[in-house]
């Protein structure tokens, strides 16, 4: 049950200094989830001059992000005054977003994903070459490489460069970082003194810029069956075409949120398996028993709900965008607390997908959990790794084609050499990404027969 605290001020944290709680708080997922346990579903804090409100009730959930969402923006965490993104898709509001949306969305259909498989299956089996010959593998940055080229051919139209991926994906490592700093609560004043980080996070933003205005040029000359060249063709009321900052806004949207997550996802997926020997052996009965030792293909998805599963649930536990904010326009109640114009109120998505109301055994990796879907697995408002509402991943449906057949493909051909028990270190960025030290080894498999007996349940 969430706090009712009528016209009171909901409790919370109080730190060393006078009036805030500690500096670096809103920076970790274990910090929220402890303050939800100890102070409730409606909780605050302030930190220097800003004033936060921490939720954790689906109830919540739908008052601040559905029916009271006019009275809020996306004004705090690592998307504000982005000068990266711009207006794209990811940071844009209102009109804008919403017109956005509906020139994108041709690019995701359904008919599109079944084109866009060939490719993800084509490049998958760079990893499982990658991975079977190495004795140890940086999982995450493989990942990142595949699913940048998956974007680039798919989305971007072209088959970008090695050297260009390598570039864009340390760009965003920078930027990921340098936006994190932006999650502290005198971010502003902080980043005045760290003159020379501020340099070079401008620095990254700029070429990763420049690489999105390059692709944006090449389509330009020669237009394809993308969404670049979807963007290019778009006009607005008055017959003009869309400004190039704007199409250059989204290409860079497109590498954080197409590229970035995805490779979460997988990275995340396959250190829950290399912890649980009988999730992977579920796993392995299911791929062998659908599959045959064939690779998987798009008509194959609604075949596979356990590699479905252990998506789901590594998003679950381990959500990308682990933490989502809204700033409040103008006096709000929420919970029934009157809330001023210019607060912040917090969602942490780790919180609330490890919350023992809504997922039994919660701690737990259980892909099983999802067997009857994702959307008939959860009540509403209680697992949201895509967002919800009209700020619902547009691509959502691209993630769970792509996350899923790169799992389906290496788990058919490769099994995980086990890894310790215990907590999986994260790093929590503007995204939720493993510690850096995470690496795995993988071993050849020979797939069952084909007549295996599928563990889906």
């Amino acid at each position: 049950m969430h706090n009712r605290a009528g016209m009171n001020p909901p409790h919370g944290p109080r730190g060393p200094l006078r009036g805030g709680a500690l500096l670096s708080f809103p920076r970790h997922p274990e910090a929220f989830l402890r303050v939800s346990r100890k102070y409730g579903d409606l909780a605050s804090f302030r930190v220097g001059n800003q004033q936060f409100v921490v939720i954790n009730h689906p109830d919540l959930v739908r008052e601040v992000f559905v029916t009271k969402q006019d009275s809020f923006v996306k004004g705090w965490g690592p998307v504000a005054g982005n000068t990266v993104m711009g207006h794209g898709l990811l940071t844009s509001e209102g009109a804008l977003h919403r017109r956005q949306r509906r020139i994108v969305l041709p690019a995701l259909h359904r008919q599109r994903l079944e084109e866009y498989a060939n490719a993800v299956v084509r490049h998958a089996r760079q990893l499982v070459d990658g991975w079977r010959d190495a004795p140890s593998s940086n999982i995450l940055a493989d990942a990142r490489r595949i699913t940048m080229l998956v974007i680039a051919e798919t989305l971007l139209g072209t088959d970008i460069a090695p050297a260009d991926a390598a570039r864009v994906s340390h760009a965003l490592d920078i930027i990921f970082r340098r936006f994190a700093g932006r999650m502290h609560a005198f971010a502003g004043p902080l980043r005045r003194l760290r003159v020379r980080s501020a340099k070079i996070g401008a620095e990254a933003g700029r070429e990763l810029r420049a690489l999105a205005t390059s692709l944006m040029d090449a389509r330009r000359e020669q237009r394809g069956d993308d969404l670049v060249s979807l963007l290019l063709d778009t006009r607005d009321d008055a017959g003009d075409p869309l400004p190039d900052a704007l199409i250059v806004d989204e290409i860079v949207t497109m590498f954080v949120t197409g590229h970035e997550t995805i490779a979460l996802a997988l990275t995340w997926a396959w250190l829950r398996l290399a912890r649980d020997a009988r999730a992977q052996a579920q796993l392995d009965a299911e791929l062998d028993a659908v599959l045959g030792g064939r690779e998987p293909s798009f008509d194959d998805l609604r075949q596979m709900p356990y590699a479905q599963g252990v998506i789901a649930e590594s998003l679950r536990l381990h959500p990308p965008q682990w933490m989502l904010g809204r700033r409040a326009t103008e006096p709000v109640s929420v919970g029934g607390v009157d809330l001023p114009a210019g607060v912040n109120v917090l969602l942490s998505l780790y919180t609330l997908h490890r919350d023992a109301r809504w997922f039994d055994d919660a701690e737990a990796f259980r892909p099983e959990r999802w067997a009857a879907g994702v959307e008939k697995s959860a009540a509403p408002f209680t697992y949201l790794p895509f967002g919800l509402s009209i700020r619902r991943c547009v691509g959502e449906g691209f993630a769970w084609m792509e996350t899923t057949l790169l799992l389906a493909l290496t788990a058919s051909r490769l099994r995980a050499l086990p890894l310790p028990p215990g907590e999986l270190g994260m790093e929590p960025l503007i995204v939720l990404r493993p510690e850096a030290k995470a690496r795995m080894a993988f071993v050849a498999r020979a797939p069952e027969a084909a007549s295996a007996q599928s563990s889906a349940p």
